[in-house]
């Protein structure tokens, strides 16, 4: 289920958004909201106007009349321990013009634990903290963070969207 998500903070979007999760028991979108009241779903800041929104999704495997096994993405509804997600963040320019400098922070849901190696975006340096966004690491692949964040190298022409990705283990 995507979530759209502004550029900038509005914690009262968000719990609205985990409250109503909560009562229709979507963890998908809960995921996708963040839990913290003081940090927005996701950071995005350009030389211009950006437009997000977050897909939180599973993996299903379906077995073949031939034997062989298919995998698809589905709805992240209900998870269980151990069970890896798969975040898609698009970042679209709506713009006349391109957007430069543009730097993606999405903050980890409280719950899920970063998949080494699994954060990718074209042309981005991908960052990670430890310490709730105060400083970023370019090197860090594993251990526990609080925040991913994608820095574009190249602007982000109009029309155009990126998407960033990674994957996270649901504890």
């Amino acid at each position: 289920m995507p979530v759209p998500t502004p550029a900038a903070r509005h914690p009262g979007p968000c719990s609205a958004i985990l409250a109503l999760c909560a009562v229709l028991q979507l963890p998908g979108a809960a995921l996708a909201a963040d839990s913290s009241p003081e940090a927005p779903v996701v950071a995005t800041t350009g030389s211009g106007p950006l437009e997000t929104e977050i897909v939180v999704e599973g993996m299903a495997t379906d077995e073949r009349a031939n034997g062989s096994e298919e995998k698809r993405f589905v709805e992240a509804r209900r998870l269980e321990a151990g069970e890896e997600i798969y975040y898609t963040i698009r970042v679209r320019n709506p713009g006349k013009e391109p957007v430069t400098d543009i730097v993606v922070t999405k903050r980890m849901p409280f719950g899920v634990d970063y998949v080494a190696g699994s954060a990718a975006g074209p042309a981005c340096d991908v960052e990670f903290s430890a310490d709730n966004g105060a400083t970023f690491s370019p090197g860090k692949k594993s251990g526990e963070f609080t925040h991913v964040r994608w820095v574009f190298q190249r602007p982000l022409a109009p029309g155009a969207t990126a998407l960033l990705r990674f994957r996270a283990t649901f504890r």
